[in-house]
This record gives C-alpha cells, structure tokens and sequence, in this order.
C-alpha cells in the first residue's frame, strides 16, 4: 500500500511538471463532447519525455510484477492510437509480444482489427494511456475476444476513476491497473500551488458531475 501511494503522488507529480495534466479556471478547455472543462488530460505528451516516461513505465512493472494474478501474461496490446507507444515501452521491457488494436476493422487488405500475432491462448495485457468512463476499451476487449484470447488486466497511465479497480465487461470484472488518479493530482496541485482551495472545490464539483467517484475534499 506505501509503494502505490509513493508511485502515485510521483507519477501525479510528473504527470503536472509535464502538462500532460493541465488545469485552466478562467479559460476552459473545450472537451470532444463539446463540454467546457477545467481540467485536460493528455498523457500522450509523456512520450516526449524519455526519462520520465521510462519512470512511468517502471512503475507500471512494478505494479503488474507485484500482482500474482498476473504471471501468466504473454501478450501485450495497446489501443489505437494513444495505447500503442506505451505498450511498445511494455513489450519491450517485458520481452514480450506486442499487438496493437485498431477502434474499427480496416475496410481494405485483409480488414485486420488486431495488427500483429494473438492467438487463441493468449493471455492479454490491454494498454492505455488513460482511462475514463471506458468507452473505448470495449471495443479493444471485444477485438481481443474474438481471436479466443483473453484479456487479463487493463492498464492505464492516468485514471478519471468513473471505473475504480475493475472495467465490467458482460457481467466479468478485468483487474485496472493504473499509477495515478484525480485525488493525487488534486492533492499535488495544491501543495505546489499550481491550484488554490477554491479551485480545487469547482474541479472536484465537475469531476463528481462526470461521474468520477470517491473525491476526498481537502483542507
């Protein structure tokens, strides 16, 4: 329980030192859903940053190597588009195979939705870069699916925390693994007064309103 609070303000922190996690009050960010939003996520930057991505990615091999449930991994794939370098960095350092999932089969060729080799035994690690309500990472788990493989945890740089340990996929519960989420943000944005009280109070109404669970107030 200390090393996941420990790689979670770190990864929070890194996360806020690179503006992968950004926040602006008075200016909002206009979100695809067409929503004003104070805050932004784009852990996509990370990979800009080599030594701190690399910290990152090490901190997710802790985590997963931590998990006995997740020894038998073999397979490791990253959704299109944002998943595929961070799990490239896994399948690299892990030594093993990588896959990567498009959100829709390919309409030429051989109409691939999975590109590289997963077979029907195959024991799955879905990668991300975040995770929010898990819209697309049905689509990724159903892909997966239908080759006979299975998926046995997904992981994600950042989580919103609409989903909290587990993504329910038809009734069956997929182990998430994530290094950080909104309270550790949250809680480093005010120490290095990146934020103040009073803004911490109109994020963290906003994030309820999204759905994001288990919101500790601050003091």
């Amino acid at each position: 329980m200390i090393f996941e609070k420990k790689i979670a303000f770190k990864s929070a922190t890194i996360l806020l030192e690179k503006k992968c996690v950004d926040f602006s009050l008075k200016k909002k960010f206009k979100l695809t859903s067409g929503k004003e939003s104070p805050v932004y996520c784009d852990c996509r930057r990370i990979i800009s940053f080599p030594k701190e991505r690399n910290e990152l990615i090490n901190f997710g091999l802790k985590k997963i190597s931590s998990l006995k449930s997740l020894k038998s991994i073999n397979n490791i794939a990253g959704g299109e588009s944002a998943g595929i370098p961070f799990a490239s960095f896994f399948s690299s350092k892990m030594k093993l195979p990588l896959c990567y999932i498009r959100k829709e089969k390919k309409k030429f060729g051989k109409t691939s939705q999975i590109e590289g080799i997963m077979n029907s035994k195959d024991k799955v690690l879905l990668v991300e870069d975040l995770m929010t309500d898990g819209g697309s990472k049905f689509k990724f788990i159903e892909a997966i699916k239908k080759t006979g493989a299975s998926v046995k945890a997904i992981f994600v740089i950042f989580n919103y925390g609409i989903n909290q340990d587990y993504l329910e996929v038809n009734g069956k519960k997929i182990k998430l693994i994530s290094l950080t989420s909104w309270n550790y943000i949250i809680s480093v944005g005010l120490k290095r007064k990146i934020i103040n009280k009073n803004d911490s109070i109109i994020i963290i109404n906003f994030l309820k309103k999204l759905g994001v669970k288990n919101l500790k107030s601050f003091p």
